[in-house]
């Protein structure tokens, strides 16, 4: 790749460890790594030149917590209004009618997974932590396999989880026992992925995770186990999710403890580990969070959608909290649109109880989406824009009609316009958008094959009071 120049950008956004905004200032990228930052930077002929005038430029977006296969499953009519209990059990009778009827696969996975990929990029999302753990009889097809090529494809970076779920109805969970598998095939395959695809490296565009679905669907020597595989090998993230209304009963009449004391006491309060949800834990353990290490991803979209309210995220930060940000899968979000999210963020955190000046900023929740994101992945290479890190890059256009008037950059990217769709967005030094449209991949055949992949329903009789 050549190296770029974008100069004369009219609001960059660093996230560095200075937390610098500059104006008129050029970026220069070689090769996967940003160069320089700063203001009439010179550079040969053989520099290709992109003009930043007009455009706000960020890290890219980092969405913590995905479920990308999910992303053919948006929007049913008879869900609309789900909690969690009939969602969860209407997500899992779903993908067996898909996996019966044979249309769960690795190519038809792949495909939505791609759709997902793209819609991310087109957002100004450059990673992308994905969580797959559907794996029907049993048995390991390759999903995950297919996901990575996908991400390869798309030039997206991938943090792909390996989910599991090993706590059946018949030994007392909450998930079909047709969904669930062995621990010993899951740690098998875990270990299969890591051989195989797994990056150590900085800037690595693929690395393996170790993500059990949860403390309700998963045995505590999943947890056990993955703990120890993890410990083996470098840079590997352990990841599930917590406190998502559902698990706190569970946990306390089957083991005794709550959700965070099952992770302590099997070796997940380190701070390797992030959790995603954490909507209602008990208070008085959000400093032992704090004290572990331990990362919180806030996706308050499908926290909304299931009606379970808002994640305590001021009391996580005031204590110290490593926290980022992101969608959750498209089954309980409907989409991957991660700065539509933040925007619902400032909007839904303003409670009049709450002191004016502890409801979060534009600027805060960005953050959150950039470098905490990439602190609770584990990537010191991600998240900010300075000279070493990773060329990831995202910018909006802010002089289209929609933006007039804004006098601030970062307050109008997150509480105005009419698309969140980025204008350029650089993942590892290449360009993969450019003018808001997909360089690596047709964006319209992604989006058709997609559609062929799971076939979509509609019903007819689809309103109802």
């Amino acid at each position: 790749m050549p190296d770029t120049l974008i100069r004369n950008i009219s609001h960059l956004v660093t996230f560095d460890e200075s937390d610098r905004e500059l104006e008129g200032a050029d970026i220069l990228v070689s090769r996967q790594r940003i160069a320089a930052v700063g203001h009439g930077l010179e550079v040969d002929d053989s520099v290709e030149v992109i003009d930043g005038q007009g455009l706000l430029v960020l890290p890219g977006l980092i969405n913590g917590h995905q479920h990308l296969y999910q992303v053919g499953l948006r929007s049913f009519a008879e869900l609309e209004r789900a909690p969690i209990h009939p969602w969860l059990t209407a997500l899992h009778v779903k993908t067996l009618y898909l996996w019966r009827q044979g249309h769960y696969t690795p190519a038809s996975v792949g495909a939505v997974a791609r759709a997902g990929m793209v819609e991310s990029l087109l957002g100004g999302v450059t990673t992308v932590a994905d969580q797959h753990y559907v794996f029907v009889e049993g048995k390991t097809e390759p999903f995950i396999e297919e996901m990575i090529e996908g991400a390869l494809e798309t030039g997206i970076r991938l943090h792909a989880g390996r989910g599991s779920m090993t706590k059946g109805k018949n030994r007392g969970g909450v998930v079909p026992d047709i969904a669930c598998q062995s621990i010993d095939e899951v740690l098998r395959h875990s270990q299969e992925l890591i051989d195989k695809y797994h990056d150590p490296d900085p800037l690595a565009r693929i690395r393996i995770d170790l993500a059990p679905c949860g403390v309700h669907t998963d045995e505590p020597e999943m947890y056990r186990e993955f703990a120890r595989l993890a410990a083996e090998r470098p840079e590997i993230g352990m990841h599930t999710h917590l406190y998502e209304v559902i698990d706190t009963g569970f946990c306390v009449d089957t083991y005794g403890v709550t959700p965070w004391h099952f992770l302590v006491e099997n070796g997940w309060n380190n701070d390797r580990v992030w959790l995603a949800h954490m909507v209602d834990p008990p208070h008085e353990e959000i400093p032992e969070f704090a004290q572990a290490g331990v990362g919180i991803v806030h996706l308050i979209a499908p926290d909304l959608r299931m009606g379970w309210g808002l994640a305590p995220l001021r009391k996580y930060l005031d204590a110290g909290c490593k926290v980022g940000f992101g969608t959750t899968g498209s089954a309980s979000n409907d989409g991957c649109n991660q700065l539509g999210d933040i925007r619902l963020a400032a909007l839904a955190h303003r409670d009049m109880q709450m002191p004016a000046h502890k409801w979060p900023r534009a600027y805060e929740l960005l953050r959150l989406a950039t470098r905490g994101s990439a602190a609770c992945l584990g990537r010191h290479d991600l998240g900010a824009i300075e000279v070493g890190m990773a060329a990831d890059i995202a910018a909006w256009d802010m002089t289209t009609v929609d933006r007039v008037g804004v006098h601030d950059a970062v307050i109008g990217l997150v509480l105005g316009g009419l698309s969140d769709r980025a204008s350029l967005v650089m993942v590892n030094g290449e360009t993969v958008v450019r003018d808001g449209r997909c360089t690596t991949v047709d964006e319209d055949a992604i989006a058709e094959v997609a559609r062929q992949a799971y076939p979509v329903r509609t019903n007819p009789q689809r309103r109802r009071s």
